[in-house]
């Protein structure tokens, strides 16, 4: 994969000119590099995105297993009480360690949800950037050429 281009190495790019102005294949050239950098961050938003969805998802499940654990142990509450006094006190600890082990599960995964979050909305931030600065490159080169082409007109309407 080409390496990723830089607001800086947008900004410094200088074009070599020739007789009416900067030279056309360099000028793609470059604003092909642009796109492609664009294309790329474009696919790893997709892909945060799609992260990010598998997380929801994984969350959603986390949340069906905590209730069917809540459940159980409602169950083992039930059994335990019927039992006699050791028998009540292990099953008093097998639910704290339960519980304990469901709330680091939906805490870890709200944390990596929220880092992936973070993480889109650095993405969302640098492309409002960079389209913002491939529109002042293309704003300046748009100035560049209007003379240019206001003079090939003049010159034609002399001849």
């Amino acid at each position: 994969m080409k390496e990723l281009l830089t607001a800086l190495e947008i900004e410094n790019k200088s074009f070599a000119k020739v007789l009416r102005g900067y030279d056309p294949l360099e000028v793609d050239e470059f604003l092909d590099s642009i796109a492609e950098s664009l294309h790329d961050y474009a696919g790893r938003c997709k892909r945060l995105e799609q992260e990010i969805q598998l997380l929801d998802d994984q969350l959603k499940e986390y949340a069906n297993l905590k209730n069917s654990l809540q459940e159980a142990l409602l169950m083992a509450q039930r059994s335990a009480d019927e039992k006699v006094n050791a028998s009540k006190q292990q099953g008093e600890a097998i639910i704290a360690e339960a519980r304990a082990k469901s709330e680091n599960i939906l805490f870890d995964a709200s944390r990596e949800k929220d880092h992936c979050m973070r993480e889109v909305n650095q993405l969302k931030k640098l492309k409002r950037e960079l389209t913002s600065e491939i529109r002042t490159v293309l704003s300046r080169f748009s100035s560049l050429v209007e003379p240019v082409h206001e003079e090939e007109y003049s010159d034609q309407e002399d001849s």
